[in-house]
């Protein structure tokens, strides 16, 4: 299997005539996180549904309750917009 270190993400990226009309809900920024056009790292064959993480950490600014940051990360789990290697327990980590 092939594995990628630190990839470092952040969301949303907009201009501020574009932050106006742009949704800025929790479940758009978190899926927005994990598209890579958001990475800093460029990976040129980055597939959704083939690579997969070993962890994650999602830090959240702002009022955010853990409840619903931990509902978010479920969902793309639920969804498939993230998979995790098998062997690795602990996958989670919310700020």
């Amino acid at each position: 299997p092939r594995l990628h270190f630190m990839i470092s993400s952040m969301a949303p990226i907009s201009s501020p005539t574009k932050k106006e009309t742009m949704r800025a809900d929790l479940q758009t920024i978190t899926e927005a996180c994990f598209t890579n056009y958001n990475f800093f790292t460029k990976i040129a064959d980055f597939e959704v549904e083939e690579d997969k993480y070993m962890a994650i950490s999602v830090m959240y600014r702002g009022d955010i309750k853990p409840k619903e940051a931990n509902a978010q990360v479920q969902w793309l789990k639920l969804n498939k917009k993230v998979s995790f290697v098998e062997w690795c327990p602990t996958v989670l980590k919310l700020d």
